[in-house]
């Protein structure tokens, strides 16, 4: 089955629109200025570029894949409220003295360790982040057919498809598909 999953969610991939490549990392390390917790960093600034900002900006619910440069999805997620609610770009401070950058930072808070380790291990890594909405997806599974054609029963509920479509994926981890993703698979940190 984990082959199956491999190729649907490629299928998927390729399929969704491509709204953000993250070209490398560098520069100053940054922190949020939030109370406490993991989020805040210091983390390494990333050059990215936003391909499609109509993607970018939507704000339906959808399903986002990110992808390394050899096109192995290292993340899945969902947004109910569009991608840019869950790649964002953040207020961003100087790591050591707190005096504010001259620019956001693009951050995701589940994927920005994963992308630092990468990139420090092969600095020529990049990423590629992929959306679908809802609207799209359902007849996409349409398309490829069993097993994951079975969420579009759900077809009135946008939310509930994206969000089934990742848990199913999540389901199959392995070290090819989701190898970042830790909640819903049973893998710990």
């Amino acid at each position: 089955m984990n082959e199956i999953a491999i190729k649907h969610t490629s299928l998927i991939y390729h399929k969704a629109n491509s709204v953000i490549k993250i070209k490398g990392l560098g520069g100053k390390r940054w922190k949020r200025n939030v109370a406490n917790g993991s989020r805040i960093g210091p983390w390494l600034q990333a050059e990215y570029e936003i391909i499609d900002n109509i993607a970018w900006k939507n704000k339906d619910a959808c399903l986002y894949l990110v992808a390394g440069y050899d096109e192995n999805i290292r993340y899945v997620g969902i947004s109910r409220n569009g991608l840019k609610h869950r790649w964002r770009t953040s207020p961003a401070y100087d790591a050591l003295t707190m005096v504010r950058l001259p620019q956001n930072q693009l951050f995701h808070s589940q994927c920005w360790k994963h992308i630092e380790l990468e990139t420090n291990s092969n600095p020529n890594a990049t990423f590629e982040v992929r959306s679908i909405t809802a609207s799209a997806l359902i007849p996409l599974l349409e398309q490829i057919g069993e097993p994951i054609s079975a969420f579009t029963a759900l077809k009135d509920d946008g939310e509930s498809v994206v969000a089934s479509v990742e848990r199913w994926i999540c389901n199959y981890s392995n070290p090819k598909l989701a190898n970042w993703n830790i909640a819903m698979t049973g893998k710990r940190k």
